[in-house]
């Protein structure tokens, strides 16, 4: 059962691929699938994680699709940020915080390994 009483979900992608973010087990294959539902394309995106004091902190970085941030004119950008900020940390069980950066911002890669950053000492 999950911290907030919702019963556990099956393991969504590989569970050595799983990451231990405040006692809760998060999937980089979740995060990637939740992306790609809320924009209905698939963003280049990277997960990054750092540690501040005891807290782990997670910041999932979205690249923008063009000129207009996944087709969206730049006044939406906020509310598009809000919107995929509150869906991955409502589905995650974890607070995730989202940056919108700029096309070709993040160098593409292959794999999801390469898309997680732990700045993490464990």
């Amino acid at each position: 059962m999950r911290a907030d009483g919702a019963p556990d979900e099956p393991p969504y992608g590989r569970t050595d691929e799983m990451l231990i973010i405040r006692g809760m087990k998060v999937s980089p294959a979740k995060i990637e699938s939740l992306l790609f539902e809320i924009e209905g394309q698939e963003p280049n995106y990277r997960i990054v994680i750092d540690r501040k004091g005891a807290m782990d902190e997670v910041t999932v970085l979205v690249e923008a699709a063009g000129e207009a941030s996944f087709g969206l004119e730049r006044r939406h950008v906020g509310t598009t940020v809000e919107t995929i900020r509150k869906r991955l940390s409502h589905d995650l069980g974890v607070t995730v915080d989202v940056k919108l950066v700029g096309k070709n911002a993040l160098e593409p890669v292959d794999g999801k390994a390469m898309r997680v950053v732990d700045h993490r000492k464990l």
